[in-house]
């Protein structure tokens, strides 16, 4: 038996985790409140608040090296970018392209909040209801399709004898809905109106569609079977919880209204063929239908292709115009949802989902708000952690990779914190009640041995004595050889069942040592290669930044930290949701 020191590598490992993951933001503060400037970057007091909140359990220690750490963790991060910058990462092509769909996303995001309010009033009446209703659930078979003449396709299928499941992953996009279209069992508030109705009341085993969700889509239903659920009391928690989905369905319901408003103002409208024409170069050689294993990926595509437009708008006297090079790149974006590459209605769906988007980012611009400056620090922000990502990918990960002797060097900074354990000797009873067995331990916390405290509080119970050897432990040891390790001898162990009753067992001696690198077991190797990988990143991390600065030559004021509270008190209305 071997085991993995607890050592606490928080420290090490979050040097890159706390560059990317925790955003630099652009200060605009008084001078008074910057921290740090490096390069374009200024680090404020503000923006190590908005950094620090919630993450104050990153940072063990006295307040003031807690807060000393964060700032130098931000500080790296922006000599990195500082760096990435001079190096032109900024101008790279896959940057420019990731920069426009970031801030197309953001302002798609900021224009629907404006459009949509989270302050949507709810009833009581409406919690009320919707709260009854939840004492039934339903179980629900659902086929999603993007236009009506899909849905009569599949309708037609279903009619001919197709399975549901089969229908289901035939017309739907990707993502939309589970396989099959088996979404369970489903309180009543869980889907889209109208399908919420219909989850109360379609009679069972009844096919019911199409079904048409305004702004939605098309989508043919069944509920198999419906049962009782109980429901925790209508409390103050509860209330909040329904009101709030209440709110959501409400603004929903608001943003499917702004898309519809969007589409008839700029007269969005599909090409003909368009459908058709990236149908075929989804389904064209080397397309998704010919690289197996569920590949989505759009093949190359002809030059001729490219300019082929897909969709059209109207944006007062100009046009704006959706082609194939464009579909192409939004295929390839990193989280973006696919159609269906062979079902023709999923492919226009998805096209004017595509479309959409860039009306929405065209109108979020027409309305100033691309100047706000919290959307304009929120696409900084992604585009810095993009980059960022980017630059370590590309300059230190290679660096950083690890070898036999990092591991091996990871084992010699501490070889005898991984012990192995041979062997033990005990003495053992076992006793058919576990009461007397409880009784018989707290004896033997001060008996001399076993022996005396079964006498004691168990005349006439056997002791006898046994050589446990590891890894290859009998019966009921193997899963307390951890907690023999950690035992002095007279200390016990038990009552452990075993059959014919409960053993209390007394550690005798045992014998114990570091284990040699050449024999240790994999998992523990793979222990050994993850503090290797995290010092070795740790220390090209600290030499990359260390040249950096040699250059850039940051200006830092850490002696604003003692102006900052530690820990930080929650924000403004972060206790609104009841306890």
């Amino acid at each position: 038996m071997i085991t993995v020191p607890v050592v606490s590598h928080a420290r090490r490992a979050l040097a890159l985790c706390a560059l990317v993951a925790l955003p630099l933001l652009a200060g605009c503060g008084s001078p008074s409140g910057v921290l740090a400037r490096v390069g374009r970057h200024t680090i404020t007091i503000g923006d190590f608040v908005d950094v620090a909140r919630g993450n104050e359990a990153r940072y063990a220690g006295l307040p003031d090296s807690a807060k000393a750490m964060l700032l130098q963790d931000l500080l790296r991060r922006a000599l990195l970018l500082a760096e990435a910058e001079r190096r032109g990462l900024y101008r790279d092509s896959l940057v420019k392209n990731f920069s426009k769909a970031t801030a197309d996303d953001i302002l798609l995001n900021a224009l629907f909040a404006s459009l949509s309010p989270r302050n949507i009033a709810v009833s009581d009446g409406e919690i009320e209801q919707l709260y009854a209703w939840r004492d039934t659930v339903g179980h629900v078979l659902l086929i999603y399709a993007p236009s009506r003449s899909a849905a009569g396709g599949a309708i037609g299928d279903l009619r001919h004898g197709a399975p549901f499941a089969m229908v289901a992953d035939r017309y739907g996009m990707m993502g939309v809905l589970p396989p099959g279209g088996d979404l369970g069992f489903l309180a009543p508030g869980s889907l889209v109106p109208p399908l919420d109705r219909y989850l109360r009341t379609a009679a069972l085993n009844q096919v019911i569609g199409p079904i048409e969700a305004p702004g939605e889509g098309w989508f043919i239903m069944e509920v198999l079977a419906r049962r009782a659920q109980p429901q925790p009391p209508l409390d103050g928690q509860q209330r909040f919880v329904l009101g709030d989905m209440l709110r959501q369905r409400k603004q929903r319901v608001l943003a499917v209204r702004a898309v519809t408003d969007l589409r008839a103002g700029y007269a969005m409208r599909l090409e003909p063929g368009a459908g058709q024409a990236l149908f075929a170069h989804l389904n064209g050689p080397g397309g998704p239908l010919t690289q197996g294993m569920g590949e989505t990926l759009p093949a190359r595509p002809l030059p001729e292709e490219l300019g082929i437009v897909l969709g059209r708008w109207e944006d007062g006297p100009r046009a704006g115009t959706y082609t194939m090079a464009e579909a192409i790149a939004d295929l390839n974006v990193a989280g973006r949802e696919h159609p269906s590459p062979t079902v023709l209605p999923s492919i226009q769906h998805w096209i004017e989902t595509q479309m959409v988007r860039r009306i929405a980012a065209i109108e979020a611009r027409h309305r100033h708000l691309d100047e706000d400056p919290a959307i304009a620090r929120g696409i900084e922000q992604r585009i810095d952690n993009y980059v960022l990502n980017s630059f370590y990918d590309a300059e230190l990960a290679p660096r950083a990779e690890i070898t036999p002797d990092d591991v091996r060097a990871a084992y010699d900074r501490n070889p005898g914190a991984f012990q192995r354990l041979d062997q033990v000797r005990l003495l053992e009873t076992t006793l058919a009640d576990s009461a007397k067995a409880a009784a018989l331990l707290v004896h033997a916390g001060h008996a001399p041995s076993l022996r005396e405290a079964v006498a004691m509080a168990a005349p006439g119970a056997r002791v006898t004595e046994e050589t446990v050897r590891f890894p290859a432990a009998p019966g009921p040891w193997k899963p307390h050889a951890e907690a023999l390790m950690g035992m002095a001898p007279k200390e016990c162990i038990g009552p452990i069942a075993v059959k014919g009753g409960w053993l209390i067992a007394q550690l005798v001696s045992k014998v114990q040592g570091p284990q040699p690198f050449e024999s240790l077991p994999e998992e523990v190797m793979q222990y050994l290669r993850q503090q290797a990988a995290d010092t070795k990143r740790d220390r090209v991390l600290n030499e990359t930044v260390s040249a950096i600065s040699k250059t850039v030559k940051p200006e830092v004021y850490p002696e604003r930290l003692k102006n900052i509270p530690w820990p930080l008190p929650p924000a403004p209305g972060a206790n609104s949701q009841p306890g």
